[in-house]
Parts: structure tokens; sequence; C-alpha cells
């Protein structure tokens, strides 16, 4: 028995279907994403203020950051400091011009690392650093908007004996409009993770 060959306009309208199809599934998943991402970026856990730890890492590339890190130092919340993904040439004082403010800070327990300028670098300098201090426990330092993501790439690249806190800084970037930007950004970087880290 011979099959009938479907007419070309049908052929056409089969191909149409399959490529509207994959364009609203480019569409929706990315959108889709961003809508879930967005949701754990908002429950992402808030902070313990009276929270301690041996050691805090804080995370350079927000604002507030590192004073939160220098605060918990002061407050003697942590004994120790690190301060990771710090540019070659910067200084404490250039990164926190109101640290004079701080005379109670012992600055020989505040230690720049300067090797790192990913998350994932972030978290395998600070976990040499860590355990050189003998660190059982830190408190994670970051932007509210970045916890999820390094908390879990933390989590991924330090053993169990080390126990980490997550210590959210309160961002602008979860408000508004910006709100979903920040959430597409993450959920991009989040996906690169999944595969390729944790």
């Amino acid at each position: 028995m011979k099959l009938r060959s479907l007419p070309t306009s049908r052929i056409y309208q089969a191909r149409l279907w399959i490529v509207l199809f994959f364009v609203l599934l480019w569409i929706a998943l990315p959108i889709w994403g961003i809508k879930e991402y967005s949701k754990i970026i908002l429950n992402t856990p808030k902070n313990f203020y009276n929270s301690v730890a041996d050691c805090a890492v804080v995370l350079t590339g927000g604002p507030r950051r590192v004073r939160e890190g220098v605060a918990l130092l002061s407050r003697g919340q942590v004994k120790q400091l690190i301060i990771s993904g710090v540019h070659q040439h910067s200084t404490l004082a250039d990164m926190m011009p109101e640290i004079t403010f701080y005379p109670e800070v012992d600055l020989g327990k505040v230690i720049l690392e300067r090797t790192s300028n990913s998350t994932a670098g972030n978290a395998q300098q600070s976990l040499v650093l860590t355990e050189a201090l003998n660190c059982k426990s830190i408190l994670l330092v970051t932007s509210d908007y970045h916890m999820n993501r390094a908390y879990q790439t933390f989590e991924h690249i330090f053993p169990p004996v080390i126990q980490i806190i997550p210590y959210s800084v309160p961002s602008d970037r979860l408000r508004g409009a910006k709100l979903w930007s920040t959430s597409f950004e993450e959920f991009c970087k989040y996906i690169f993770y999944r595969i390729f880290v944790f």
C-alpha cells in the first residue's frame, strides 16, 4: 500500500506549529524560572543578628558587606574576619574608610583574600583559610539576593564539619523592578552553578 504524501501546506503548518511551540517554550521557561527564583530569594532565611561563629567570611561585590563583617568582629560575634575576593591593590581602608571609627577592631584578625574572582573561588579560597585558622563555624556574609547561590556553593565545597551560618546583608535589589532583573541574573548564574559547581 502506497502512502500518500501530505500536501505542502500541511507540512508547512506542522513546521510552523513546532517552531511556535519551541519559541513559546523559550519564552515561558525563563519567565517561570525568574518567578520561581524570585520566591527562593525572598524566602532565603533571614539573619539571626545574635549569631556567633569562629570566623566570618565576607564576599565582596556588594555594598555594606564589608561594613557588616567588621561590625561582627567589633561586637565579638566572630574571632576572625576573612574578606574574600579583594582587589589586588585594595586595602581595608579603601573598602571601608570609616574603619578608623572602630578602634576596638584588631586589624590583625582581618584577612584579605585576593585570589578568588567568583563565588566558587570565594568558597575554595576561604576553605583553605578557615581550616588554617581552625574555624569550626563561619558566618557567611553576602547580599540577600546572592545568599542562596553562595550558601549552596559553600555547602558543596566546605566539609560537613564546618558549620555555615547564612548572614544576609539587606540590599535595594529586591525592591520593585530590580527584583525581576536581579532574579533573572541570579537565575542564569544559578543554572550555571547547578551544572558546573553543585
